[in-house]
Formats: structure tokens, C-alpha cells, sequence
């Protein structure tokens, strides 16, 4: 692990436990998730993703890479989000644990990362503006 993602672990108070132990609140094994988010979006990016988890009401336990690459999809398609206290209000909302269940269940059909990410959009789109112009005839 490099000391960069070492760093923001402890800053936020995430441990990192070894695959065959269960995992609990602010725990995770997704060691190389999160080192190749950081290599491809930096660390400012790692760090709103990691606490859209872990600084969030009953997310503690989604510090999984299909739920981690989906909040970074999210962020990288829409950055205006997270530019105010409003992005960590509706995470409070969304129940992530939820969202990777139903992406587990649908497998077959959709990869989870995917299937997150667009419960996670339908979700945090009710909050933000989307400057929708309507439709189009």
C-alpha cells in the first residue's frame, strides 16, 4: 500500500483488514480499488469518494469496490455535486448497502458497478439540479 493511500486511510479512520476476515463499519480489503482510483483521479478524488462512505449515515459497510468505483463514476460524470454540503446530506440518504444488494440480485443482468451507480444517480439526481430542459418533441 502506498503511503499516500496509507495516509488517507488514517486521516478517515478506514482500516484495512485481510480478505478472510468479515469485514465491519470503516473496514475494508479493497486495497487495490482504492490504490487505482487514486493513481487515475488523485487523492482529492479518492477522499470524496471514501467519505461519501465512511462520513455518511448507515454506509459504513459499503467500503467495496462496486460500490466505491460507482461513487467514483459518479463524481467524475457529476463534480458540480460534490461541490457543497448538499453531496454528504444525500449520501446520508442513500442506503448504499441496499443499492449493492439489489446490484448483487440483478447480477446476471447488469455488473454491479454499473447497476449502483445508476440507482446511486436516480437517487442523488432528486437532490441536485440537472438544468433538465425537458423533454424534446
Amino acid at each position: 500500500m502506498t503511503p499516500r493511500l496509507t495516509q488517507i486511510c488514517a486521516d478517515l479512520g478506514i482500516q484495512i483488514i485481510p480478505t478472510t476476515k468479515r469485514r465491519g463499519v470503516g473496514e475494508t480489503c479493497a486495497v487495490r480499488t482504492m490504490e487505482r482510483i487514486l493513481a487515475e483521479y488523485g487523492p482529492a478524488h479518492l477522499t470524496i469518494v471514501l467519505r461519501s462512505i465512511v462520513e455518511t449515515e448507515n454506509n459504513g459497510l459499503e467500503l467495496v469496490a462496486p460500490t466505491m468505483w460507482a461513487i467514483s463514476d459518479i463524481v467524475l460524470a457529476h463534480p458540480t455535486w460534490t461541490a457543497t454540503t448538499d453531496w454528504l446530506d444525500a449520501m446520508d440518504r442513500a442506503d448504499l448497502s441496499d443499492m449493492r444488494a439489489r446490484a448483487k440480485a440483478n447480477r446476471r443482468a447488469a455488473q454491479p458497478r454499473p447497476a449502483i451507480a445508476t440507482m446511486l444517480y436516480a437517487h442523488l439526481s432528486q437532490t441536485f439540479d440537472l438544468n433538465d430542459q425537458g423533454k424534446l418533441l
